[in-house]
């Protein structure tokens, strides 16, 4: 039994020290976990915003929290969710045919859309930099 818990502990100190295995079974990292881990890690949020993840082995969903401590908003709490895309089961099946039949088209798509421009018939505005 104290051998279990042994490996048990030396399986946490390697994924505590940068492994990408993550999981019980051992499985490898995808690169988005990869990528939001390291993020996650650089992240310096001003104080009127929190981040929660549901469940700490899922970095991909979770929810940011903005509590404005001046102006109009000030006392409010507004909760944004964030999720892994799931084809499976999407809100715009467009975007998700998409994403099933030609990744780099999805991504090119997504990467349009932030800049500002049209996908398809439906114009975006900015939101990057």
């Amino acid at each position: 039994m104290i051998k279990l818990f042994s490996l048990k502990q030396q399986k946490k100190d390697e994924e505590s020290a940068g492994g990408n295995r993550t999981g019980a079974g051992g499985k490898k990292a995808s690169a988005a976990q990869l990528r939001i881990q390291k993020d996650i890690n650089e992240l310096n949020l001003p104080k009127t915003c929190e981040i929660n993840f549901p469940d700490d082995d899922d970095l991909l969903n979770f929810r940011l929290i903005i509590s404005p401590d001046e102006g109009f908003y000030k006392g409010g709490k507004f909760v944004f969710s964030f999720k892994e895309p799931n084809p499976e089961d999407p809100l715009n099946k467009e975007a998700a045919e998409v994403l099933q039949t030609n990744r780099r088209l999805f991504e090119q798509n997504v990467h349009r859309s932030l800049r500002g421009g049209y996908v398809g018939s439906i114009y975006f505005e900015r939101c990057l930099k």
